[in-house]
């Protein structure tokens, strides 16, 4: 079976198999299961940003940095983690301007995820 990422797509896709005994079928169940979870969140921050919720805005970036190494996405992990920093320190100011890059990157997963799974069952 072929890798199902290209390089460019920044998924840590052997780490991904290491932790899911090197199985592909496991490894879509999951990365369907974050689809969901992705669609959700991205709607949720979108909610909570625009109505200034600060806290459960947190909560949900906070989960995305779990979902994101569930799957091996570098990116969400990296940009979650720091937003998720800056909130607890009370940098609402600062973590502002993740909010574009973190939807925005969300947006590339929940795309480019099926693009992939449905290519390798070609």
């Amino acid at each position: 079976m072929g890798r199902l990422f290209d390089p460019s797509d920044g998924f840590d896709e052997d780490a991904c198999l290491s932790m899911y005994d090197s199985s592909y079928d496991f490894y879509k169940l999951v990365l369907n299961t974050f689809l969901d979870d992705a669609r959700r969140a991205k709607e949720g921050m979108e909610d909570t940003y625009s109505a200034g919720d600060i806290e459960n805005y947190r909560i949900i970036v906070h989960g995305l940095k779990g979902a994101g190494g569930s799957v091996g996405a570098k990116q969400l992990v990296d940009l979650a983690t720091r937003s998720n920093a800056l909130i607890k320190d009370g940098e609402w100011d600062s973590a502002v301007k993740l909010h574009k890059p973190l939807i925005d990157e969300l947006e590339r997963l929940i795309k480019v995820i099926p693009e992939r799974i449905l290519a390798q069952n070609e």
